[in-house]
C-alpha cells in the first residue's frame, strides 16, 4: 500500500495492521497541546507553587523531558511546526506545502478530530480542512468547551482506532492578566483569576530576575514599550511594575496553568472511565513558554529559557517508562512529535524530516538505543519600527542549545549575539560571548549553527556568523 500526500510518498510498512480485516489494535493517541505554558512552571522540574494533578497523573505513567524545546516562541509558528514536524522558516509560510499529521494519520485508517486553539500559521481551520485531515473539528478559545467536546467525542462509540487533538488556550490568559493589572482592561477567555492577590501569598521572584548585560536588540525591541506606544505597551505592559506586580502576575499565572491542568484531569479520567487510558497514549506539549518574571519579561518571543523551553510527556499506561524525568535527552517538541506518533501507530515517516523519533526514550522495553542529537535549533524573527527607515525593523535569530550550552545570533544588531553556560548559570544572567576561555565553546556552537543550516537548507544567512 503506498499513500501519497503532497508530493511525500510513504510505503506502508508490513507491521501495519490491514483495516477492515479483523479489529485494529493499534493504540488510540490524544495530543493535548497548552499555549504559553513554561517548562519550568511543572511540578515534574521542582516548582512549588502549583497543583498539577492532570499533569502529574500522565508523568506518573510515563516519561516527563525537561530539555524540550519549541521551534519558535510565538503561537502560529510554533503550532505550524507541530503540525507539519517541519521549521517554521518553512512551514509557517507555506503550510500547505507539506503533510499535516492529521492528514497522514487519516489516511492511515484513524479517526481523527480536533477541537481547541487552531492558530496554526495564518490559516483558518475551516479553509485548509482537506489539507488538515481531522474529519471532526472546531476551533474553540474556551476551554470549558473544548473539553466537553473532547469528552463528547471520547464518548461515542469508535469502530477505528481515534488520533484526537485536544487544544487548550490558557494559561495564555496571563496576557488579559497584565493587561488587567496595568489597568487597560481585558476578558478571560475561561473565567478569571485572583489579580490582586496580597503578595504574602505569591511566589518570590525568581533569582534571575535581573536582565543580563548586553541583551541583544532581537530581544530588547520588545522590552517595556511606554503607555505611548499603544500596540506593544498592550502587549508587554510591565513598565511601570514593581516587585508587587511582578509577583501577582506569577500568581495569576500559576492559577491558570491550574485551570489549565484541570481540562487535563477531566479528559484522562474521561479516557479512563471508559476503559481506554490502557491503549491510549497521551502526549502532553505547549506551543511556548511564558517569562514569568525572569529577566522582567512577560510573554514570549526570545530565546530564555522560561519562554523557550516548554513541557514534552509522553505517557502511555503500561507500555511508557512510569514516572521517569529524563532531564538529558535534546528534544524539540515542534519536530519530534510527528514522527514519534507516526511511529506509534505503525506509519513511516518522510527521512527528509528533521526530527526524531523519541520512542527509543520512552518505552520501558526499548532495547534500541536513541536516535538522539548533540544539539537542538528554535527559530525567531521579531519586529520592532524603525522611524528613520519608514517601516518595521525586523530582526531573524536563531537559537542552539547544546548539553551544557546555549547559543543565539541576529542577523544584525550591535548585539548579536550571546552564548550562556547553562550548566554553571542556569538562570542565564552572565554571558560568555567574550570571554577568552569560552572562546572554543562560541565557535564549536557557531559551527553546530552552520551545519544545521546546511543540512536543512535553513534560511538564515550563512556569512551573518562570524
Amino acid at each position: 500500500m503506498e499513500i501519497n500526500i503532497i508530493g511525500f510518498s510513504f510505503v506502508a510498512l508490513s507491521l501495519l495492521p490491514v483495516i477492515g480485516e479483523g479489529q485494529d489494535k493499534r493504540p488510540n493517541i490524544l495530543l493535548l497541546i497548552s499555549d504559553q505554558h513554561s517548562g519550568k512552571i511543572m511540578t515534574q522540574t521542582g516548582y512549588q507553587y502549583v497543583k498539577t494533578p492532570g499533569i502529574d497523573k500522565l508523568a506518573a505513567e510515563g516519561v516527563t523531558f525537561t530539555r524540550n524545546y519549541c521551534a519558535y516562541p510565538v503561537c502560529v509558528a510554533s503550532r505550524a511546526s507541530i503540525m507539519t514536524g517541519m521549521m517554521p522558516s518553512k512551514s509557517h509560510a507555506n503550510l500547505t506545502a507539506y503533510p499535516s499529521i492529521g492528514g497522514v494519520m487519516k489516511n492511515a485508517g484513524y479517526e481523527t478530530a480536533y477541537f481547541g486553539k487552531w492558530h496554526v500559521s495564518n490559516s483558518k481551520i475551516s479553509k485548509v480542512a482537506n489539507w488538515h485531515g481531522f474529519e471532526t473539528y472546531k476551533d474553540e478559545m474556551n476551554d470549558s468547551k473544548t473539553e466537553k467536546m473532547s469528552v463528547d467525542f471520547l464518548s461515542q462509540k469508535h469502530v477505528k482506532p481515534f488520533f484526537l487533538v485536544t487544544s487548550y488556550l490558557n494559561p495564555h490568559d496571563c496576557c488579559e492578566l497584565a493587561r488587567n493589572i496595568s489597568k487597560l482592561g481585558d476578558d478571560y477567555h475561561d473565567g478569571p483569576v485572583e489579580e490582586k492577590m496580597n503578595v504574602s501569598g505569591c511566589p518570590p521572584l525568581p533569582s534571575n530576575f535581573a536582565i543580563p548585560p548586553d541583551e541583544p536588540e532581537g530581544f530588547y525591541c520588545r522590552r517595556t514599550p511606554d503607555s505611548t506606544d499603544v500596540v506593544q505597551f498592550g502587549k508587554h505592559p510591565v513598565k511601570y511594575w514593581g516587585e508587587t506586580e511582578w509577583r501577582q502576575y506569577m500568581y495569576g499565572y500559576d492559577r491558570l496553568v491550574e485551570k489549565m491542568d484541570e481540562h487535563i484531569l477531566n479528559v484522562v479520567n474521561a479516557l479512563e472511565k471508559k476503559g481506554l487510558l490502557d491503549n491510549t497514549i497521551i502526549i502532553y506539549t505547549a506551543d511556548h513558554g511564558d517569562g514569568h518574571a525572569s529577566h522582567q519579561w512577560n510573554q514570549k518571543m526570545n530565546f530564555y529559557e522560561e519562554v523557550i523551553n516548554v513541557p514534552f510527556v509522553v505517557s502511555w499506561k503500561g507500555h511508557t517508562k512510569a514516572g521517569f524525568i529524563d532531564s538529558k535527552t535534546l528534544t524539540s517538541s515542534g519536530l519530534d512529535i510527528y514522527p514519534t506518533i507516526c511511529s506509534m501507530a505503525g506509519v513511516p515517516v518522510e527521512k527528509s524530516l528533521p526530527g526524531i523519533n523519541v520512542n527509543p526514550y520512552v518505552m520501558k522495553d526499548s532495547k534500541v538505543a536513541g536516535e538522539g542529537r548533540s544539539y537542538v535549533v528554535s527559530e525567531l524573527n521579531q519586529s520592532d519600527k524603525d522611524e528613520d527607515a519608514g517601516g518595521k525593523n525586523v530582526m531573524v535569530g536563531r537559537m542552539v542549545v547544546s548539553e551544557n550550552f546555549k547559543y543565539f545570533i541576529f542577523d544584525r544588531g550591535e548585539n548579536r549575539e550571546q552564548l550562556f553556560d547553562l550548566s554553571k548559570d542556569p538562570g542565564e544572567l552572565h554571558p560568555v560571548t567574550n570571554v577568552a576561555q569560552y572562546k572554543n565553546q562560541l565557535l564549536a556552537h557557531r559551527q553546530m549553527l552552520k551545519d544545521w543550516i546546511k543540512k536543512t537548507s535553513d534560511p538564515f544567512p550563512l556569512d551573518k556568523i562570524q
